[in-house]
């Protein structure tokens, strides 16, 4: 140990020097700068130690912090949307949107009872989005039965027509359905005004049937109908055999049955009543 007065070596457990007889100070002087700066390091070294960091953060730290929280929060908004994006198209292959049907064909006349063989049309609305199908033995219709095309006689009888409307797309409408019922009111059978039978000289036969028909007549054995001759005056009966046949027809086109009269005319006479031609 050196005195601090005279630097004088002062023995060790001497407690004062024996040159200038100075107290030798046996505590160090106290300095403050180097306790603040020890202890400084002290708790540095505490604190690193224990993971904790108690020093400041600078403001660039503090940015970098800050934008890293905001690129996790935008992170996080879009998984979130992904997620109700991805339930949204779950739910909506799991139920699909409903499909609209067409509308129903129409028919042009009402199902109900006719006393003629009505013409029917079916139609609908929209025409060139589709086709319209039918049957008239009262199956259910589809693409494989008849393609309606133009207006058709309903025949005599009892018909259920059921027709059907097909898109485009290949939905169908739902069924239309209609009971026509036809019982012809026949008119009676025409008349002759001259009974079958032999007959000397020729002559001429009237026919006539009920207010409002028309007749329709043969003379050479075939039945009668709509493509024969019509009636507009009396048929002349000449020199042989005729066969004289005729219907009545009314207005709603019920025929009447057919009448029938064989005609034998043996014989000609002339002015003079003297007889020609052979029996």
């Amino acid at each position: 140990m050196i005195c601090q007065k005279c630097g004088t070596d002062i023995p060790e457990g001497k407690i004062y020097c024996e040159k200038c007889g100075n107290a030798i100070q046996m505590v160090p002087d106290y300095n403050p700068d180097e306790d603040f700066t020890i202890g400084t390091d002290e708790r540095k070294e505490t604190d690193i130690s224990s993971g904790t960091l108690k020093a400041s953060v600078s403001w660039p730290h503090r940015w970098k912090y800050g934008l890293a929280g905001i690129c996790l929060l935008a992170f996080g908004i879009l998984t979130y949307q992904f997620v109700c994006d991805q339930f949204q198209s779950e739910e909506s292959m799991a139920e699909p949107e409903e499909v609209v049907l067409p509308e129903k064909p129409e028919f042009g006349i009402l199902p109900g009872t006719y006393s003629y063989s009505p013409q029917l049309a079916i139609s609908h609305e929209k025409e060139n989005e589709g086709f319209i199908y039918y049957t008239t033995d009262g199956t259910t219709p589809d693409e494989n039965d008849t393609l309606y095309s133009a207006p058709f006689f309903v025949e005599e009888g009892t018909t259920i027509i059921r027709a059907v409307f097909v898109r485009n797309d290949g939905v169908f409408s739902e069924e239309l359905t209609g009971v026509f019922q036809v019982e012809f009111q026949y008119p009676e059978e025409p008349e002759f005004s001259v009974p079958a039978g032999s007959y000397e000289t020729v002559f001429s036969v009237t026919i006539t049937a009920e207010e409002g028909c028309k007749i329709y007549y043969t003379t050479n054995g075939e039945e009668p109908g709509f493509q024969s001759r019509l009636y507009q005056g009396p048929v002349y009966i000449p020199q042989g055999l005729t066969v004289l046949q005729a219907v009545s027809v009314d207005e709603e086109g019920g025929m009447s049955g057919i009448v029938e009269a064989v005609y034998n005319v043996e014989g000609v006479y002339g002015k003079s009543g003297e007889e020609t031609g052979n029996f």
